[in-house]
């Protein structure tokens, strides 16, 4: 899988760098869209993933923006990375 950053990860927090080293490590060693969703399901339990990120798919690619550190509601307006498969 290829990942590629497409904005700025704002380092507000030291869990948000090993959360986004964990993830990208989890999807470089994915090999199709199952076990890309199994990695990225495994991420979510055992990290704050869902705390400082939000993500989803689509058809043919994964995406994740993250979260404001002041509102988590509300990402920051560009998506920080996606993934094709």
């Amino acid at each position: 899988m290829n990942v590629t950053i497409e904005s700025l990860i704002y380092d507000f927090d030291d869990k948000v760098r090993e959360i986004v080293l964990d993830l990208i490590n989890r999807i470089v060693l994915t090999r199709n869209e199952t076990e890309l969703r199994e990695s990225v399901a495994v991420c979510a339990e055992r990290t704050d993933l869902n705390k400082y990120f939000l993500y989803g798919y689509g058809k043919h690619h994964f995406w994740v923006n993250q979260r404001l550190f002041s509102d988590p509601n509300k990402t920051y307006g560009q998506r920080m990375m996606i993934v094709n498969f």
